[in-house]
């Protein structure tokens, strides 16, 4: 008779009854060993940080480099060229009471003597007061401060009159609070002073007879620049015949459109009228280029009896 089979034990069984693997403790480091373990690799860390890192930068294609020649050892560089130095032309000179009188090609045609009222010296202390009144004339003055009419905000009190320990205040506007108003600051003034007629006349013929002695006023004949639109290297050239004027004022007799026109790019040449010379033009020009035309009329600005 056949002996009955055994069932068959499940899988969970057998794999309980498999002894379970043992698991294998990592050697034990010494703590030195791991501080020497770790410093190569913050060396490492340290030296890459400090590395700076290239980066590419991108050029232009179209730049080109030029190559400056260099001249070989032992051979001296060659002498550099320099320009020719232009000597500046003297301005002509005339006998003593005359000026020169410059022909309209810019030469010298003579000498010419100044009317009597534009060759009185002396006078210093007239001259000295007019320049003073001329300069105090020119003052703007117009130096303003804000009181507290003028100065935005501060319309509200800042706190109540009693019971906060504090001083009492009625506007942050009041001239004892930053940004507040200024008390008896300037608020315009005008600085003009008023000389008399005679006085002024004075100055005019002691400041153009001061200007002739030392030979820096010169009477033009004529003046002709070509064109109905005349150019300033015209102007220019003209003068740099005449000689080395610097700094000039021109009085024409009348105002001319064409010759303010030609001096508008010229820094240098200030156009007057006979009219509208002033003192400080007088003095202030190292040159005087005054129109025969003109020269009556300066006169009689600078006379007593004549009206201005």
């Amino acid at each position: 008779m056949a002996e009955p089979k055994k069932p068959a034990k499940p899988a969970a069984t057998k794999a309980a009854a498999k002894p379970a693997p043992r698991k294998v403790a990592p050697a034990p480091v010494a703590r030195g060993a791991k501080k020497a373990m770790a410093a190569p690799v913050k060396k490492a860390v340290a030296v890459a940080m400090a590395t700076p890192v290239k980066r590419a930068v991108a050029r232009p294609v179209t730049r080109a480099v030029v190559k400056k020649a260099v001249a070989p050892a032992g051979v001296p560089a060659a002498p550099r060229e320099r320009r020719p130095r232009v000597e500046p032309k003297p301005l002509p000179t005339a006998p003593a009471g005359q000026v020169p009188l410059i022909a309209a090609d810019g030469s010298v045609a003579g000498a010419l003597a100044l009317p009597a009222a534009l060759t009185l010296t002396g006078g210093a202390t007239v001259l000295f007061q007019a320049v003073l009144a001329a300069q105090a004339n020119a003052r703007q003055g117009n130096a303003a401060t804000k009181n507290r009419t003028r100065v935005r905000g501060g319309g509200a009190k800042p706190w109540r009159q009693k019971g906060t320990g504090r001083a009492r205040q009625g506007s942050i506007r009041s001239p004892q609070w930053r940004h507040g108003a200024v008390v008896f600051g300037p608020n315009g003034r005008s600085y003009e002073q008023r000389l008399p007629l005679k006085v002024r006349r004075a100055a005019l013929g002691a400041a153009f007879a001061a200007r002739a002695g030392e030979g820096r006023v010169l009477v033009v004949e004529e003046l002709r620049l070509g064109g109905d639109r005349p150019r300033t290297r015209d102007l220019v050239d003209w003068l740099a015949k005449v000689g080395e004027v610097r700094r000039t004022v021109l009085v024409t007799p009348a105002q001319d459109e064409r010759l303010e026109r030609a001096a508008a790019n010229a820094p240098a040449i200030e156009i007057r009228t006979s009219t509208s010379l002033k003192l400080l033009d007088v003095l202030g020009a190292d040159t005087l280029l005054v129109l025969r035309g003109a020269l009556a009329a300066l006169a009689a600005r600078a006379s007593a009896t004549e009206a201005a």
